[in-house]
C-alpha cells in the first residue's frame, strides 16, 4: 500500500465538534463536561449523554496539540481602555477579580494592559511577542477595532460585548433593556407611577438599551414619561440635573439610572433637596459592584453576573486556544436586582 493510499484510509480524528453534534450540544458544554468544570451547571442527563457521545466516537483531546499551543505563555490578555480607568468607574474593578481567579483556576495568568494610543498598535506588540495565548477584550462597541484586529490575525479572543455579524461571536453580554425592565417591574410593584430616567451622555450600546428598555417598560405598564424626565447628561452636570426635576412642580417618586456611579448622583440630588433616600425618592443603579455598599442606604440596583461572566469568557477563550476557531453563537447571561434600602 503506497504512503497515499495508507493517509486516505486512515480514520478522521473526531473533534469536540463532532462530538457536540451527536450529543446535540455546544462545543463549550462538551469542554465542561470532560474538564469537569465545577459550578457549570450542566443538567446530569446532559452530561451522560456528552459521555457516551465521547464513548461512540472513541474521542479523545489532543493533548499533545493542546500541550504545545499552551507552551507559549499560559497568559490570557486582558485590555483595559482609559474610560474604565477613571476614578467612578468600578465596572473594571468588579470584573477584575473574578477574572483573575477563574483564570487561574484554569492555569493562566492575565496580563493587565492598557494603551495611551493605538490599542492596535499594543495588540500587535504582544502577538508578535507571543505574549500572550489569547484575548479577553470588555466595554466593547459592536465593531469593535480590538475584536477586528484579533479576528484578521487570527489570534483567540472573548468579548464581553457582543460584536458585529462578521466577526468571531466568542461574546457573553447581557440583556440590558430586559435588565432595566425587571428594575421598572419592581418599582411598580412598590406603588411607583412617576418614574425618570437618569443615563450618561457618552457612548456604549448598553446604555442606548438601557433607556430604550426603560421607555419600552413604562409604556407597556401604562404609564407616561415626560421628556423632561429622560435624563441624558455628561457626568458633571447630572446631580444639578436632577436636582431639577426635584424642584419641578411634579417631582418623580423614584429615579432608574442606567449605572452604579450615576446612582450616587442622584442620591445626592435627593438630599440636596431636603428629601429622604428610600422614602420619598427611591434611586435605582445598573451594575452590582461595590458601590451599591458604598451608598447610605445601600443601593437596589440590576447586578451584571461578574463571576459568570468571568468564568464563561475564560471558558470560551481557551476552547478557540485548544480547538481553534468554533463558530458558535454568543450568549446572554441573566441579571438579577439586588435590593438595598434606596428603593
Amino acid at each position: 500500500m503506497s504512503t497515499r493510499q495508507g493517509a486516505r484510509g486512515r480514520r478522521r480524528r473526531p473533534t469536540m465538534a463532532d462530538v457536540a453534534r451527536l450529543a446535540g450540544v455546544s462545543p463549550t458544554t462538551v469542554s465542561f463536561v470532560i474538564n469537569e468544570r465545577p459550578g457549570s451547571g450542566i443538567p446530569e442527563e446532559t452530561r451522560l449523554r456528552v459521555l457516551a457521545a465521547v464513548e461512540d466516537l472513541g474521542y479523545q483531546p489532543n493533548r499533545q496539540a493542546r500541550s504545545l499551543r499552551l507552551q507559549r505563555t499560559r497568559q490570557l490578555g486582558f485590555h483595559v481602555s482609559g474610560a474604565l480607568l477613571e476614578s467612578n468607574q468600578v465596572f473594571a474593578v468588579s470584573f477584575v477579580s473574578p477574572l483573575l481567579r477563574e483564570a487561574e483556576r484554569r492555569g493562566y495568568q492575565i496580563l493587565v494592559f492598557t494603551s495611551p494610543g493605538d490599542v492596535t498598535d499594543r495588540l500587535g506588540e504582544l502577538v508578535a511577542a507571543h505574549g500572550v495565548d489569547g484575548f479577553v477584550i470588555t466595554d466593547s462597541s459592536i465593531d469593535d477595532p480590538r475584536a477586528r484586529y484579533l479576528a484578521g490575525v487570527g489570534m483567540p479572543f472573548a468579548s464581553f460585548g457582543r460584536t458585529e455579524a462578521d466577526l468571531p461571536q466568542s461574546w457573553v453580554d447581557v440583556d440590558n433593556a430586559a435588565g432595566v425592565a425587571s428594575m421598572v417591574d419592581y418599582l411598580v410593584s412598590k406603588g411607583h407611577e412617576d418614574i425618570a430616567y437618569v443615563g450618561p451622555r457618552l457612548p456604549g450600546y448598553w446604555f442606548i438599551e438601557r433607556v430604550e428598555g426603560f421607555r419600552a417598560r413604562m409604556r407597556h405598564h401604562g404609564l407616561a414619561v415626560p421628556g423632561s424626565w429622560l435624563v441624558q447628561e455628561p457626568e458633571a452636570k447630572v446631580e444639578a440635573a436632577v436636582g431639577r426635576l426635584l424642584r419641578g412642580r411634579r417631582r418623580p417618586t423614584a429615579v432608574v439610572t442606567a449605572a452604579d456611579w450615576l446612582a450616587v448622583a442622584a442620591i445626592r440630588a435627593v438630599r440636596s433637596a431636603g428629601l429622604r433616600v428610600g422614602h420619598d425618592v427611591a434611586v435605582t443603579g445598573f451594575d452590582g459592584g461595590p458601590l451599591q455598599w458604598l451608598t447610605d442606604p445601600p443601593l437596589t440596583t440590576v447586578r451584571l453576573p461578574f463571576e459568570q461572566a468571568a468564568a464563561a469568557l475564560v471558558e470560551r477563550c481557551l476552547l478557540e486556544i485548544e480547538e481553534g476557531p468554533t463558530g458558535e453563537p454568543g450568549i446572554y447571561l441573566p441579571t438579577e436586582i439586588l435590593v438595598g434600602g434606596s428603593a
